[in-house]
């Protein structure tokens, strides 16, 4: 799926539109600053020196799973960043908690982080079937 379908694909799940770009690219900046990131990384998860927790999974399924279980404790707003291994920008989703895991199921895989705790813990799905927590 290119680009431009799986922001409109998740858009359609959602009922929603991304962030203006203007937004998300002001929040990109301060991610990157908050976490020590270079923003010229397409892999934002290979440019952290440490990572605060990796979890390996082998299926799409299994996958979802362990994310559902490190959310377990997440309620409220988070957002969504599809960067699905391509170079900035990145379209960005705002939603909630309950609504990540049911969206995922409805998609096939894609490169994407979530924003959690105002921007304190980035957990990122890499194309390793990784799934990396850094946090501030």
């Amino acid at each position: 799926m290119d680009d431009s379908n799986l922001a409109t694909r998740i858009s359609q799940l959602l009922g929603r539109d991304p962030l203006p770009p203007d937004r998300a690219a002001t929040l990109l900046e301060s991610l990157a600053v908050r976490h020590g990131i270079d923003p010229r990384f397409v892999y934002w998860w290979a440019g952290k020196a440490t990572s605060d927790q990796t979890i390996q999974y082998d299926s799409s399924d299994e996958g979802l799973s362990c994310l559902a279980e490190l959310l377990a404790e997440v309620n409220g707003e988070m957002c969504l960043v599809a960067s699905d291994e391509r170079a900035l920008p990145w379209p960005i989703w705002t939603l909630q908690a309950s609504e990540l895991i049911p969206l995922l199921g409805e998609l096939p895989f894609f490169e994407y982080f979530l924003v959690l705790d105002d921007g304190a813990t980035l957990l990122f799905d890499t194309h390793h079937n990784t799934l990396v927590v850094s946090r501030e």
